[in-house]
């Protein structure tokens, strides 16, 4: 429960995010970003300290990553009016409904244990999140160059995690 609890709670975190950042508050934007990211680690510490592991918890501990991604990665593009950012945002937003898809195919055909994420599904994750807090920070600044170089860097991981994940499952 507690940690079901957590996973929603990285749902929730976006709006105070995307009004900081619209106030033009950002220190007070990446705070909020912080504790919604470090909640990735949480949910599924509690979960394993707790003993409350679950198919629920795991695919609720996804959906909240794809929705605290993709919100994020949407309104930054445009919030800062950045092409380069759009159109990363879209490769990774693409690779995403890609992956469920692939899941959910899995899932039909009775193969549930074929589904688990694995390290550079994770490792993309932690990757896209950096990616926004660092946009978060300097997309807006003479900086935006190297925010271009990590998302493009965040869009290639991506796309290259949901390829060894086909690969892996065919």
């Amino acid at each position: 429960m507690i940690p079901n609890l957590i996973s929603l709670s990285r749902i929730f975190l976006i709006f105070p995010i995307i009004f900081c950042i619209m106030i033009n508050n950002i220190q007070l934007a990446f705070l909020f970003f912080l504790i919604a990211s470090f909640t990735d680690f949480l949910d599924g510490y509690f979960a394993r300290y707790l003993e409350q592991e679950s198919i629920l918890g795991a695919n609720l501990d996804l959906l909240a990553d794809k929705i605290f991604v993709s919100s994020l990665l949407i309104f930054i593009s445009f919030h800062f009016d950045n092409l380069v950012f759009l159109m990363m945002t879209i490769l990774i937003i693409a690779r995403e409904i890609s992956i469920g898809t692939i899941r959910q195919y899995l899932l039909e055909i009775n193969n549930e244990n074929k589904i688990k994420v694995n390290f550079l599904g994770k490792f993309k994750t932690f990757f896209q999140i950096c990616s926004i807090g660092i946009a978060i920070i300097f997309l807006d600044t003479e900086f935006s160059t190297i925010v271009e170089i990590v998302v493009i860097i965040a869009a290639a991981l991506s796309w290259l995690s949901l390829l060894n994940y086909s690969y892996a499952k065919s």
